[in-house]
Parts: C-alpha cells; structure tokens; sequence
C-alpha cells in the first residue's frame, strides 16, 4: 500500500506539471509557448482535465497515507514522499496563478533603480511584462522588503523570466523545508504527535501544489514564521521576535506570531499587564528588524501603503467580501450605486476591525500552551474577514493549527479544506470571463470531489485524534 500510495501520488504530480504546461500562462516569447495542445480550446480543456486527474490522485495518496497515519501504523519518512511528490513541479510554469511571474517583474524593478512601491512593472518592456497579469502593470508591489531585494538580486544576474520566475520558487522551497523542519519540533513541545502533524502540513497536496507549484512567497513567510515559534519554545524569544519581523518583511500577516512569542515570554497567570509588556516588546523587536530590512535593502517601507493592492481582487472566499458583495449588490439592483460601494467598503472595515479585535483577544489571553492555536486563529480571522482571500491564503493557519492539539472535528475540517482548495485550485483567476473553461473545469472538479468525499468519512477509525504526546518525566 505504501508504494502504490507514494507511486500514486507521483503520478498524480506528473499529470499535474504535464497539464501545466498546456494550461498555465508563459512569457509569449518563451518556447513553452509553442507547446502543443496550447492554442485550442480543446486542447486547454485537455491540459485541464489532465491536471484536475492529477491533483485528484495526489489527493487520494495523501488520504491513503493519513488513515495509516491516524491508526498509528506508519513508519515511513513522511518529508521524503513530500520531497518526491513536489520535483515534477520544480521547473514547470506556476500553477493556477499568475503571481510568480509578478515578483519577477518586481525584481526587475529593483534592478533597473525603480521603486517597486511606487510603479508598476507596465514601466517595463519586453518579456519580463509578457506572462504579469495586466491587472498588476501599474500597482506598486505589496510585498516585504525581502523578496522584492532578492529579486533584485537575481535580476542583476539575468532578464529571463522564466529563470527569475524559477529563482522565486526556490524561496518557496526554502520555506516548504523551514515548515519541514519546524513542525515535528513544534508538534513535540505542544504534545501532539509529530508523524501525525508533518502528514496534515508538510505532505499536504495544497502546501506542495499551491506553495511549490505556484512559487507563492506566502510559502517563505509561513516557513520563517513557524521557524520563529519553534525558537521561542526553545527560550531564546529575542531571536523569535527578529525572526517574526523577517517573516513580516516578506508578508506583513506572518509578524502575527509575535502574539505566540509574548505567550511564551509571559505564561498567563491572571497577569495582562505582563503580557502587554511582553507584546509590546516583541512587537518592537519585530517592527524594528522589520524597518532595518527595509532600509538596508534601499526600499523603506512604503510598501505598507500598497496593502490595499490584493483587495482588488473582490475574491467571496473573505466573509467579510462575500456579505460586502451581497448587500452591494443589492443596493446596486435598486440603484442606488453610490451606497453600494459605500457599503462594501464599510463591511470590509468592519472585517478587518473584527479581525483585529480577535487578535487582541487571543494576543492578550491565550496561555503558552495555546501559542500555536493563537497564531493559527489570528491569520484565519485575517484571511476570513480580511478585504480578499486567495485558495492558497488558508495555508497561514494550517501549521500552527495542526500541531494545536486538534480533535476529531479540527482535523477534520482541515482536512476537508486541503482537500477542496487543492482539488479546486484551477478555478482561479486565470480563467476569469472564459465561461466553457469554468464549466468544465466545475463539473470535473466536482465529479472527483465526490469520489473523495467516501475517503475522508472514513479517515478516522478512531473515536479521538490524534492522541496526545505524553510529557517526558
């Protein structure tokens, strides 16, 4: 069963960068370009059914492995299947996004002196605008200091964007073994079974198909941020917090493991006062490396006036967008057009201020013990009532959650979520307006959802999981 699970989940990897090929956007000039079954309407809905095949049998892998994993029955290096599961995608285009090829741009800015926080990559020309979504020409970049220099960096070194696209990746893969490597430590000192929490995380098809596949930064921020909790329980919170403000210096949402690093400086004992304090001082410590990146890099800090950039997107996976959208739209059927913008910008306020009120609550009342879950339900308030939300935004929780002590419905639900958002990953942005492409994609995702659906209800043949680490003597 091993073998055929990991052999499985390879094939599933193949048909995936095999379909992504056909499917994903590339430079005009890039000789991917001219790859067959391209230039059809009936080929891309070949290349789509192929990767839709794909990502159903990772999935199935993933899920064969976990009922072994949650009846304590497996022995096997889990980051190895991982590792194997994730190199067909290495060297492909990005998947079900178009943002890789964005942070190339970006860095091309850097390396031609432009301030990336201040124009859009349509200043540029010739191929490294070619594959950037024509939304994102005249946005500055969102983005942390980091990714934006290091772009710059490889920028110096070459134009291509395919090779700047694939030097992006490769922080992404820095940040799927920064997780790897945190989240047996993690799940250890929070009592939670490590084979177990490295399946649920690292072995994820959505942490190797969205994070790798698709080359997002989030992966690095996310690898950094779990790194930076795992020093904290190790005593040492100065260096977590300098720690949790790189990881805001590659997207602002990962300093939000300040809040874990504070409840491991002050465990609460009926003590806000201490814990402000400790807030406080973590929080400085963050902000501080935070501005000296931005400065020692040459591009300050003007990129926190870019945040509003993603919310373009009016994505109804935010709770806050869908309701934001509901009413506007229906203010808008009755004509009243001014008041319906109103309203979607006045629900999308009130997300983000509920978001924050629920960050201070956990920030100021969660015990060391609930470090993680803090963290992880801080960025899940974030992603949910926050003003956009991408698929591959719900993998900021996921680490900090699965090593939380999750029960039987916790896991469950992350689970579920992995499953859907992975299997559902090609109906993004990338077919916006193209209506035979969406319908067809919608009726094959749906049709291997439902084959799966029987495999997760049986995924817990125990009452309670998983079963908590007992403390060392």
């Amino acid at each position: 069963m091993r073998v055929s699970a990991w052999a499985r989940g390879v094939a599933g990897a193949c048909l995936v960068a095999l379909g992504g090929l056909v499917t994903s956007v590339v430079p005009g000039s890039s000789v991917l370009a001219d790859f067959p079954l391209r230039d059809s309407l009936g080929g891309r809905m070949t290349g789509l059914a192929i990767v839709v095949a794909g990502l159903g049998l990772m999935v199935w892998a993933w899920l064969t492995i976990g009922r072994e994993v949650l009846t304590g029955r497996w022995r096997d290096d889990l980051v190895r299947y991982a590792m194997a599961w994730s190199v067909p995608l290495l060297f492909i285009p990005p998947l079900f996004s178009r943002d890789a090829w964005s942070y190339a741009a970006q860095g091309a800015l850097v390396a031609e002196g432009h301030n990336p926080y201040e124009v859009g990559p349509g200043v540029l020309a010739g191929p490294i605008l070619e594959a950037v979504d024509p939304m994102w020409w005249w946005t500055p970049a969102p983005y942390g200091p980091l990714p934006l220099a290091y772009g710059g960096i490889a920028a110096d070194l070459t134009m291509d964007p395919y090779l700047l696209m694939l030097a992006h990746r490769a922080l992404a893969v820095l940040g799927f073994f920064l997780i790897a490597y945190s989240i047996p430590r993690l799940a250890r000192a929070c009592r939670v079974d490590p084979v177990f929490a490295t399946w649920l995380v690292v072995a994820n098809p959505m942490l190797i198909t969205h994070g790798i596949g698709a080359a997002h930064n989030d992966v690095l921020m996310l690898g950094i941020g779990c790194y930076a909790l795992t020093v904290a329980l190790d005593g040492k919170w100065g260096t977590a917090a300098v720690l949790a403000g790189a990881a805001a210096a590659v997207k602002l949402p990962g300093g939000l493991v300040v809040i874990g690093i504070a409840a491991v400086m002050s465990p609460l004992a009926g003590r806000v006062r201490t814990r402000l304090a400790s807030l406080a001082i973590a929080g400085a410590v963050a902000v501080l490396t935070l501005v000296t990146i931005g400065e020692l890099v040459r591009v300050g800090s003007g990129w926190l006036g870019a945040l509003d950039v993603p919310g373009l997107v009016k994505s109804p996976l935010s709770i806050a967008n869908l309701i934001g959208l509901g009413t506007s739209g229906v203010l808008d059927w009755f004509g009243a057009k001014t008041a319906a913008q109103q309203a979607l910008d006045l629900i999308r306020v009130l997300g983000i201020l509920g978001a924050l009120g629920l960050i201070a609550v956990l920030g100021l009342r969660s015990s060391i013990h609930q470090s993680s879950r803090a963290i992880g339900f801080a960025l899940l308030a974030v992603v949910l009532l926050g003003p956009t939300a991408h698929d591959w935004y719900f993998l900021w929780c996921l680490p900090f959650l699965a090593v939380a002590r999750p029960g039987r419905r916790m896991t469950t639900a992350l689970v579920g979520a992995s499953v859907i958002l992975t299997v559902a990953a090609p109906l993004n942005s990338s077919l916006r307006g193209a209506v035979v492409p969406i319908i067809v994609t919608t009726s094959l995702v749906l049709m291997v959802l439902g084959a799966l659906v029987g495999r997760i209800r049986t995924l817990h043949p125990e009452p309670v999981i998983p079963a908590p680490l007992q403390p060392q003597p």
